[in-house]
């Protein structure tokens, strides 16, 4: 059963006098009676009125849940009122007024809160959602709690602890993000775009794009999983940036050796470190019990200063970046995966390396070439990780040894360049390589099963580096070994040939006594000095 109810605002005016018109809401009767008579008392001649322009529809249905629309007109109203009953008889009724009910940065909310953590990149998504809402001016939401209220977090966050906040702003704030304070429903594709251009103007396509990603997903499950229909997505008809940011560096003459050199450098530093923190134990003990800052300072510059000749003598070099470095380009590993390989999954014997889970959500195996488990040997099996770095612990020693090997400014060199250099190396290998069976060179799918990429389509850069091997492999699929090939215009056999200069010279012989009786002309003497104008294969061809 729906009801309709007259909303419009009344009006009061007097002729000849627009200065005295006002307005006033549907349920301000009693001030439109005060104001008449304060007309009336001023001898005026007020008429009172009711525009068209705002009414509810209530609608109280068994088996629906109440619902209440507002329209612009009672013609609209009226129209509405019939349709909605005709839908909800043959159930084809859509409710769209969940949508009109929450903001765009509701679900931002609530995306960050039920939906973020059950992902890997949780934190990466806290920041960012954050950020949106603090520009649409929405208070920020504190990562810990939702962390710690969320009953099924991702695996990988088991041991998650949030970051300590530094007070310092690494995202340039955007001023056009007012739109996720919008309803849901009136949420247009205009909105997003305004916001995308105006993002680009103060940071790269890249990151917008990723932005986007996410506002694509809150709306995807707000519509398919929270069950808020919209009549259409805000994301359809949004223009994402266009950009190419497909990094192609890959390492020139002594760059190879200018970073392993850095590696060990930095090797040493943290063995030296290492070995100083071992001597000087009972001094760190010491430092912690003391009252004051420069005490504690005291105790451990001395005993740095004690310690480092004997340091310097006894400690045991290890080459741990070294080693990781080289595990980069020998096995194209991400950087993520290198730094979460635990030695439970590493086989020395078989020369394999376990990763129970990449990105692309598959498990695979790493191949370990022999000088890499020779490499592997030499780490010591401290703990789980074959490699104990944090990622911002190997961030900034990455940065050290690229300052040190020259690999910054316009030779910068990023961690990730290995992965690439890895594949490349293992492409343009297979162009120069034969197998037993003297099958040459790696396809895309050698490639994707080395480099664990989930669509060969990702590896279409590497193709041009396969395209020596493809070509030796098509030699041998299909027989492509000529007998005789041309020289200088003049037609040679070729080892193998099956046939010998005596049979073609015959053959010829035979073949222009032929042709000069049918003309009635003797053969010249000196036609069986050149067999290599002789066409063995002209009997093939008239036959042809």
């Amino acid at each position: 059963m729906a009801r309709i109810e007259n909303r419009s605002r009344f009006t009061v005016s007097v002729k000849n006098r627009d200065d005295l018109t006002r307005t006033f809401p549907f349920d301000a009767q009693e001030a439109v009676k005060a104001y008449i008579a304060e007309l009336k008392a001023s001898n005026l001649k007020p008429k009172a009125g009711r525009l068209n322009d705002a009414y509810l529809v209530r609608f109280r249905t068994v088996g629906y849940p109440d619902m209440n629309l507002t329209v612009g007109s009672e013609e609209e109203a009226v129209e509405l009122e019939q349709r909605i009953e005709a839908e909800r008889r043959r159930g084809l009724f859509i409710d769209y007024t969940k949508g009109w009910k929450v903001t765009f940065g509701d679900l931002l909310a609530r995306f960050l809160r039920e939906e973020a953590p059950r992902q890997a990149s949780f934190e990466v998504q806290g920041y960012k959602i954050n950020a949106m809402l603090e520009d649409g001016g929405l208070p920020r939401i504190d990562l810990s709690e939702v962390f710690a209220a969320h009953k099924n977090p991702h695996p990988k966050l088991r041991d998650w602890k949030p970051r300590k906040a530094t007070g310092r702003a690494v995202r340039t704030p955007s001023a056009s993000n007012h739109w996720v304070r919008k309803r849901f429903a009136e949420l247009m594709p205009e909105d997003i775009n305004d916001y995308i251009d105006d993002r680009c103007q103060a940071v790269e396509e890249a990151t917008v794009d990723r932005e986007l990603d996410i506002i694509s997903a809150v709306c995807r499950i707000a519509i398919d999983t929270w069950r808020i229909p919209v009549a259409k997505s805000p994301m359809d008809g949004v223009k994402r940036p266009k950009y190419f940011n497909e990094r192609d560096r890959r390492l020139k003459g002594d760059e190879e050796q200018r970073l392993l050199a850095a590696a060990r450098a930095e090797d040493e530093k943290l063995s030296l470190a290492r070995r100083l923190e071992e001597l000087m134990s009972v001094e760190r003990e010491a430092s912690d019990q003391a009252c004051t800052t420069y005490r504690r300072k005291k105790i451990v510059h001395d005993a740095r200063e004690a310690y480092m000749d004997e340091a310097k003598a006894t400690m045991v070099h290890v080459p741990l970046f070294e080693t990781f470095v080289h595990f980069q380009l020998m096995t194209g590993a991400r950087r993520g995966e290198t730094l979460s390989l635990t030695w439970a999954n590493v086989d020395l014997d078989e020369q394999t390396a376990f990763l129970p889970e990449t990105k692309n959500g598959r498990s695979r195996k790493l191949p370990l070439r022999m000088a890499l488990v020779r490499l592997l040997q030499g780490l010591p099996r401290d703990g789980d990780r074959v490699f104990p770095v944090k990622p911002e612990g190997l961030r900034k020693a990455w940065a050290r040894m690229c300052e040190a090997g020259g690999l910054v400014g316009d030779h910068e060199l990023r961690i990730h360049d290995l992965r690439h250099e890895a594949i490349s190396r293992v492409a343009d290998a297979g162009g120069r390589s034969a197998d037993s069976n003297g099958a040459v060179g790696f396809s895309l799918v050698d490639l994707q099963a080395f480099s664990g990429h989930r669509d060969t389509r990702m590896l279409l850069r590497y193709a041009h580096l396969c395209a020596r091997g493809l070509a030796k492999r098509l030699d041998a699929a299909f027989g492509d070994n000529p007998k005789e090939v041309a020289h200088r215009g003049v037609r040679r056999l070729k080892k193998g040939a099956g046939v010998t200069m005596t049979e073609i010279v015959t053959a010829g012989a035979m073949e222009s006594a032929e042709v000069d009786s049918a003309n009635d002309s003797p053969v010249a003497p000196d036609a069986l000095a050149f067999p290599a104008i002789v066409d063995p294969f002209a009997e093939e061809l008239r036959a042809a």
